[in-house]
């Protein structure tokens, strides 16, 4: 029979075997990223301040020795994210999200590690000479369509600037769409002749199957021709400002089809592309808050009158994609989609897939079926400005919704619509907007407070304290968390760790402890931030350390203090030895073994209380 000692540590061999094999595959996978040194990386890293670098994203307070602000990797309400200059790490006491400069980066911006690295390369004047990213992986392997694009774009702006464009420019003059906004925005003009772009490109030397490829040429029974013909072009970039695709207008009336988007190519796939996003994002940051909107013209206008953190959906459903594209650059999001069914139908699904990230945006339905160029033109910065300022949030436009078609006055009416309303409170996670929501209801219908609460989700719970980090409950535990701690931060703490602690029995806290062991041997020396940078693709490992740095102890120990932690966990280590001896001394039927057992606990016993 399998005794319990020797299944406990087949368990932990197991375990042990787990996250050996999790730290093989991830220096495998780093054997295949671009070559970096290691201590390069470093010393990127420490030329660097992330106070100023996550300044650049987040708004960031100072508050004693570090920088508070809010936490854009959740729906944060308050800033509940700090950041350290002196230990170059951040670290989110709501949703734990922890890091240093490359990691701060790499989830914002949801780029690689490399990708991230370069970027700091890049702030402080370092040439990494690093040409095989993703990014330049992929645009090299599509190099031909890259450059087709290139062309189309000087082809349909030369257009545009010259004769032939008379007409077009009147068009867009009539639409109060300036010289200045049409070189702003790269608008061309596509001729009415059939076949004028393809006969350029074949004189460039590209391939007939690259153009038709690229969306911009098809074969006809007559040979190759133009995709569009008599249309304002406005060009769709990727995140990195390269043309990927157009937004084909017509402009001249009795001609079909206002709008004609690129069709799909290897480069353009309509869901996963803003159109303005690469002149918007770093606005957005800017302000904190982004505003999509539905076409073009829409971003245009908005543009003219100064406000430049704009996107459009270029009519397509908001997709995921839309709504991870967002988050990159800010959790503030405005919605503002045409004021016809559509565009409702639009916001509805816009909020959704926000919604579905973490994401609750604003609303703003604009009065009349306006879209927001029509309104701009007609009312003024000031009055659009007014809409912006005053979006409703989710609850709100809900509400709205909801009361649409209900007579109030009407029992069954107000029935129903109460109904609803307690569905979409149970969708709130926010406690502060669910209390408020839920007191604004029962004002407005008169409804008893506690009838509204019977109703609601986890009705006991709807106490809004803020929520407080769980300390560990015991003396093991504590020792164990405080010893991390301070390996963290002195190699002669790990030294100690090294020579005294032979296990940890939490899986979590074990890992921690030697990779931190693992980081010192190689290196050295010990740096939180750098240490980071060594088990940035182990999530697990990073959001463990996030929950060690964020302990409320001083930064400074005495020896005896950590003489202590190690006294305790031997003890506690001995104590579970001695705990399996009795089962199995219980269990076994065999003289010799008993005897054996028995010896061992006087062993541990002994060594115990020599201890104490």
């Amino acid at each position: 029979m399998t005794s319990l000692k020797k299944f406990y540590k087949k368990i932990i061999k197991k375990k042990e075997i787990i996250n050996f094999c999790r730290i093989l595959l991830l220096e495998s996978f780093r054997d295949i990223m671009p070559k970096i040194d290691n201590s390069l990386i470093n010393d990127i890293r420490s030329r660097v301040d992330i106070v100023e670098v996550i300044s650049n994203y987040v708004k960031l307070e100072s508050r004693g020795k570090n920088y508070f602000g809010t936490c854009p990797f959740h729906d944060d309400h308050s800033p509940s994210m700090s950041v350290s200059k002196d230990k170059q790490i951040y670290t989110c006491f709501s949703c734990g999200a922890t890091g240093n400069v490359f990691k701060f980066i790499q989830d914002f911006e949801h780029i690689s590690f490399i990708e991230a690295v370069k970027q700091c390369a890049d702030m402080c004047g370092i040439d990494l000479k690093i040409s095989n990213t993703a990014t330049d992986n992929y645009i090299k392997k599509h190099k031909e369509l890259y450059d087709i694009y290139d062309t189309s774009q000087k082809f349909y702006q030369n257009n545009i600037n010259s004769a032939l464009g008379k007409n077009a420019k009147e068009y867009l003059y009539s639409r109060k769409i300036t010289d200045e906004q049409i070189k702003k925005f790269d608008i061309g003009l596509s001729l009415n002749e059939q076949d004028m772009l393809t006969k350029l490109l074949i004189k460039k030397g590209f391939h007939e199957k690259d153009l038709i490829k690229s969306g911009l040429v098809n074969d006809g029974n007559n040979g190759l021709y133009d995709v569009y013909n008599n249309r304002i072009m406005f060009p769709l970039h990727d995140t990195n400002g390269y043309v990927i695709g157009y937004n084909g207008r017509a402009y001249q009336t009795g001609t079909t089809n206002k709008y004609v988007n690129s069709k799909e190519t290897e480069l353009f796939k309509k869901r996963d592309y803003l159109y303005n996003y690469h002149r918007a994002k770093q606005p957005a940051r800017d302000k904190k808050q982004i505003i999509v909107m539905e076409g073009p013209m829409d971003v245009i206008r908005a543009s003219s009158i100064g406000i430049d953190n704009v996107v459009a959906t270029l009519g397509t459903s908001f997709s995921p994609s839309h709504a991870n594209l967002i988050k990159r650059i800010c959790s503030n999001v405005i919605l503002c989609f045409d004021g016809d069914d559509a565009g409702l139908k639009g916001t509805k699904l816009a909020i959704t897939e926000l919604q579905n990230i973490g994401i609750n945006p604003k609303i703003v339905r604009l009065p009349n079926n306006q879209d927001p160029d029509e309104y701009i033109k007609e009312n003024g910065k000031e009055k659009f400005e007014q809409y912006i300022l005053n979006a409703y949030n989710v609850m709100e436009f809900k509400e709205i919704l909801l009361k649409q078609n209900i007579n109030l006055n009407s029992a069954l009416d107000m029935s129903k619509y109460v109904k609803s309303m307690i569905d979409e409170i149970n969708k709130i996670d926010d406690d502060i907007l669910k209390e408020l929501t839920i007191n604004k209801l029962c004002d407005e219908t008169k409804i008893n407070k506690e009838v509204i609460l019977d109703k609601i989700k986890g009705k006991k719970a709807m106490e809004f304290a803020i929520p407080q980090k769980k300390l560990s409950s015991n003396k093991y535990e504590k020792s164990v968390e405080a010893l991390l701690f301070y390996m963290l931060r002195s190699k002669e703490v790990i030294e100690l760790y090294d020579k005294k602690i032979t296990h940890i029995a939490n899986d979590e806290y074990r890992h921690l402890g030697f990779q931190i062991s693992a980081f010192y041997k190689q290196n050295g020396y010990i740096d939180i931030a750098d240490f980071i940078t060594s088990v940035n693709d182990d999530e697990e490992t990073v959001k463990t350390v996030g929950k060690i740095v964020s302990l409320d102890l001083k930064e400074n120990y005495t020896l005896q203090q950590i003489e202590d932690y190690l006294h305790n966990i031997r003890e506690y280590n001995d104590v579970k030895k001695m705990d399996e001896y009795k089962i199995e001394l219980s269990m076994s039927n065999n003289l010799d073994e008993k005897l054996a057992l028995a010896n061992k606990l006087i062993e541990y016993k002994l060594r115990s209380e020599e201890n104490d």
